[in-house]
């Protein structure tokens, strides 16, 4: 009973995801959205494009790193999620997960810009079953911890 209810739910989740975000074709993306992401992203390869409510979602690869990027109409970007290296962390979170995180190595880092305010979420793990996924303001404050 317990995994048909899991199965259930997860269906329901994953019908609310393709309601909500739904590709479209990249000619039905409006031109000055198009010209915007094109001129910062010259380089961008498998490009696809989503109506996410009222916003239009690109996801692309650049520089063999996924992105994310949210356009309001106007074809101002309102949200960015993209996969950084562990180099191009800041000073101030490596320094924190030396001294607070002992032992656990980066498997992998997001950041996220939303209104101008940017943060990391950083995967960390240490031998083969302890994970945590911790979220890093710029400055190297905790915003939050979970554990995997």
């Amino acid at each position: 009973m317990k995994n048909r209810n899991l199965i259930t739910v997860a269906f329901t989740v994953l019908g609310a995801f393709t309601i909500f975000a739904q590709d479209i074709d990249p000619n039905n993306v409006p031109t000055n959205l198009k010209q915007s992401f094109e001129q910062h992203y010259p380089q961008a390869s498998d490009v696809e494009w989503e109506l996410d409510g009222q916003s239009y979602k690109v996801e692309f690869n650049n520089n063999k790193l996924e992105h994310e990027i949210w356009y309001a109409t106007d074809g101002k970007a309102t949200r960015a999620e993209h996969e950084i290296t562990t180099a191009d962390l800041p000073q101030a979170i490596t320094s924190v997960i030396a001294s607070n995180y002992a032992g656990y190595k980066v498997d992998s880092v997001e950041k996220t810009t939303v209104d101008g305010s940017t943060t990391y979420d950083v995967e960390l793990e240490k031998g083969w079953n302890d994970e945590k996924d911790v979220v890093f303001n710029e400055s190297g404050k905790v915003l939050s911890e979970m554990i995997d």
